[in-house]
């Protein structure tokens, strides 16, 4: 279970870094078009939306592991051990079913988008790989139309799957933590304590004053 749970952290850290690189880079080409060239790139929106998207559902799971949401939990640091042990383990519980009821509703919406075949506005599949797409298979199995070349919405919103399926892991690898005394329950993020330290930091840095080798000569 650590294995795979030290190779799923890997897994996501590489994801979340090729999705922020990606979109800092449509979004750098997309101003310069607009401020040098006077030209614009419409599927450069839509794919940077949907990146951004991807990246917000499938951190999710990344961010409960290294403890980054933030959460109130002045009650439960006042409880008895036992009794924040059984808290936590109805909290995690709880954001368990809370994604599976998100799961259910994903999968309910992309089996219609999926059933329809709704496409994308402004994202198209290239060429050479329509050309290689048997007709029949690529919209009886991938709902892709080789005529339109549009990437379905079902597709580009698969996320909704994945990032709640994630998260849902998570939560769970969570719950059985608590349950083997091996966390106390939820880390949040102390932002209050965060901000102190940038300050501790900051005036630090204005009480010293630069060290000169140089001596005064007369």
């Amino acid at each position: 279970m650590a294995v795979i749970s030290r190779i799923f952290g890997y897994f996501e850290e590489g994801v979340l870094n090729l999705l922020i690189t990606l979109m800092t880079l449509l979004v750098f080409s997309e101003v310069v078009a607009r401020f040098f060239f006077n030209t614009g790139f419409l599927w450069i929106q839509e794919l940077t939306l949907t990146f951004c998207g991807w990246f917000v559902l499938f951190g999710m799971s990344y961010g409960v592991k290294v403890g980054a949401h933030i959460g109130v939990d002045a009650f439960v640091k006042n409880l008895a051990p036992r009794a924040k042990k059984i808290t936590s383990l109805v909290t995690a519980f709880v954001c368990i079913v809370y994604c599976g009821l998100f799961l259910k509703g994903s999968w309910d919406y992309l089996s219609q988008m999926y059933q329809i075949g709704v496409p994308m506005e402004d994202i198209n599949f290239p060429q050479l790989f329509l050309k290689s797409l048997d007709p029949d298979f690529a919209w009886n199995t991938l709902r892709i139309d080789v005529e339109d070349g549009a990437v379905p919405i079902w597709l580009s919103q698969s996320i909704l799957i994945i990032g709640f399926s994630m998260l849902t892991w998570r939560f769970a690898e969570l719950f059985i933590a608590i349950l083997r005394d091996q966390v106390t329950g939820f880390q949040f993020a102390d932002e209050a304590k965060e901000s102190m330290h940038l300050i501790d930091e900051s005036v630090k840095n204005a009480n010293e004053e630069p060290v000169s080798d140089e001596k005064e000569t007369k």
